[in-house]
């Protein structure tokens, strides 16, 4: 028999019982085929934006407060004051007195029984209703002489408080006048139907011409208040009864 000669790059590589196993050549790859006029282009996706921080809420103005209306200004009235009588109070009294003086001064106006205590700088630092007497002491200027803070009047049988002299009574005594508390009865006294301890008059009564002497009487503060307040010299104005 004639033996033929197989050619090398046909011949297989025998197994391991010795059979030839052929070898199929590999396929070359095929070329990727470029995209065609009619294909679509691949689109690459754009990145996602970012998303816009959200803007801050505008704060809403406060509303402008309305303005108050400017009050129009009305002249006030300037009452009159009416005179107290020995059942009625003065009325319409003024918180300044109405001397038409300046400076430090005691003013006593018998007609609206009101007393002013006036400081060297013009104002007035205190002001009360007082009891006297319509007829005394006479209307003019005076000066505090004397102070005693406890004093007797043995022929009314009375003691009173801070006594503060300016004045002297008329032709029938020549007792002081001044400003004081309201006395008290230290004993009985049968002609007036007074009893120890009672008061000469009541604090309700300050403020009307209802006194028996020619004294002011004033209320335990306010007699305790001029007291410590006044001086020897200080000027003492009375105004008269009635214009």
């Amino acid at each position: 028999m004639f033996a033929f000669a197989v050619p090398a790059a046909l011949a297989g590589s025998p197994d391991r019982q010795g059979t030839l196993t052929s070898t199929k050549p590999t396929e070359k790859a095929k070329p990727v085929s470029k995209a065609t006029k009619d294909s679509a282009p691949t689109t690459t996706a754009k990145p996602t934006a970012k998303p816009k921080p959200t803007a801050k809420p505008t704060p809403t103005a406060k509303p402008t407060p309305t303005s108050k209306p400017t009050p129009t200004s009305t002249a006030k009235t300037v009452l009159e004051p009416v005179p107290a009588t020995e059942s009625s109070y003065a009325e319409n009294i003024p918180a300044y007195p109405p001397d038409g003086r300046q400076g430090r001064r005691i003013v006593y106006s018998k007609a609206l029984m009101h007393v002013w205590l006036v400081n060297s700088d013009d104002e007035v630092v205190r002001h009360y209703p007082v009891t006297g007497r319509w007829d005394r002491p006479a209307k003019g200027t005076y000066n505090v002489y004397s102070m005693s803070s406890d004093t007797m009047n043995e022929h009314s049988r009375v003691t009173f408080q801070w006594m503060v002299r300016f004045a002297w009574g008329t032709n029938d005594t020549s007792a002081s006048i001044g400003f004081h508390s309201i006395p008290i009865y230290y004993k009985d006294n049968p002609e007036r139907g007074a009893k120890k301890g009672d008061r000469m008059t009541g604090t309700s009564e300050l403020g009307l011409p209802v006194a028996s002497g020619g004294c002011v009487r004033q209320s335990d503060e306010d007699a305790a208040f001029l007291y410590r307040w006044a001086e020897i010299g200080d000027l003492v104005v009375v105004l008269p009864t009635a214009d």
